[in-house]
Formats: C-alpha cells, structure tokens, sequence
C-alpha cells in the first residue's frame, strides 16, 4: 500500500478546494476502497465486541460516538481529516473526523463501563530531519502532535478515573505520517515495544509515562539549560 491509496492527490481537486469550490483538497475515493475491502461487517451493532466509532459535528463542534448504523461510513466518518477529507453526511448531520473533538475517548470508554483502558497511541514523526514538504504533509504532521499534547493532557486528567495503560509508540520515528512505505517496519515495532512494555506491567517495572520526545538535530541552535 502507498500514500496514493489513501491520498490521491488530484491537481484538480486541489484547485477547487484552495478556491472554495470544495471542502477538501483529497478524494475519499482511495479510502472508501481500501475499507471496503477489508471491513468484515457492515453495520456496527454486528461486531462481535462492542465497538463504538468516534466522530466530530462539523456545524456544532460537539463529539459524536456512533454506536449502530453503517459501519463503513462510520469509518470513513471518524477518518474525515478536515480540509483533506469530505465530510459524510449522516442522519442530517456533517462528520469528519473525531480526532478534531476527541481523538482518544478514553472518556468514552469510562462511560461504557470500562474500569481498564488500553490506549495505543499512533505517535508523532518525532525525531524528522526535515520538515513535510507539501501542504497535505505538513498538515498531517501538524495534526498528529497536536492529538499528542492533547493525549498527554487527557491522560493525567482521568488517571484516577480508571486504570490507564498507555502503550508507547514507536520512538525515535524519522516517517511522516504520509508515508507508507514503511508500514512492516512500524507494525512489527509496535508490537514488540507494546509486548515490552505489558511484560514490564505485569512485573511492576512499567518505564515513566509518556511523553513528548524532543530529540536533537544537527541543524538546530543549542537551548541552554
């Protein structure tokens, strides 16, 4: 899988959204296909563990969690980055994508009855050696450290709510987000820091929590402590 199955930039596209025409610059056609092709259910209440999918009002703001209905345009609902994305009408509200309210319900998932919850979070391009070229790129990273801060802030407010197991995500990470061609590699680090880190649960040597990484870079100034 490469970026043009999920971004498939069109000059066209881009041009009517830069100048208002549309709301995004990028096709969901790409997207749609590959979910499609790999979403086992078609309504939600069929999935064999409760799953619930989280949305953004476009007009109101407000988070939406659908829980029935369909499963395929809940996904690409909860996927709609804004400005990239169409957003989905349903049930005559516009969706897009709920990382823009709340991109990890750990909120939601207290409510539903949950006394443990597992987050795994997608993480940032932390340790780039550059910064995205393109507005789409920049984007998508810009996005992704802001989940992160917010994450971070999310995590010390409901400690006490329930217990929180935050799995790290890869780090250093020298892809951006718009770049899959190294998808294996992220998998199987993912799993095997993920397997790490319950190992060290389970035996109460569980690392500091986590964090936003800065690491250095030959080209930035020195900060003096």
């Amino acid at each position: 899988m490469g970026r043009w199955n999920v971004f498939p930039l069109n000059p066209l596209t881009g041009f009517f959204g830069f100048f208002g025409a549309r709301d995004h610059l990028v096709s969901d056609h790409g997207l749609r296909k590959l979910v499609a092709a790999n979403l086992k259910l078609e309504l939600l209440e069929e999935s064999p563990i409760p799953l619930h999918v989280v949305t953004t009002d476009l007009l109101g703001g407000r988070e939406l969690r659908l829980s029935r209905g369909d499963a395929l345009e809940a996904v690409i609902a909860s996927s709609a980055i804004p400005g990239i994305f169409p957003a989905v009408e349903r049930d005559g509200r516009l969706l897009i994508d709920g990382g823009v309210a709340n991109n990890t319900p750990i909120v939601d998932a207290i409510e539903l009855g949950a006394d443990r919850v597992y987050v795994l979070p997608t993480g940032t391009a932390c340790d780039l050696p550059e910064p995205p070229r393109g507005a789409v790129a920049m984007l998508l990273h810009a996005m992704t450290l802001l989940v992160m801060r917010r994450l971070l802030v999310e995590i010390e407010m409901l400690r006490d709510r329930a217990e929180l197991i935050v799995l790290p995500p890869p780090c250093p990470l020298t892809i951006a987000p718009i770049d899959f061609s190294h998808a294996d590699e992220l998998i199987r680090r993912g799993y095997e820091d993920s397997r790490d880190y319950l190992d060290a649960v389970e035996s109460g040597d569980a690392p500091v929590p986590l964090s936003m990484a800065m690491h250095a870079h030959p080209h930035a100034p020195a900060i003096a402590a």
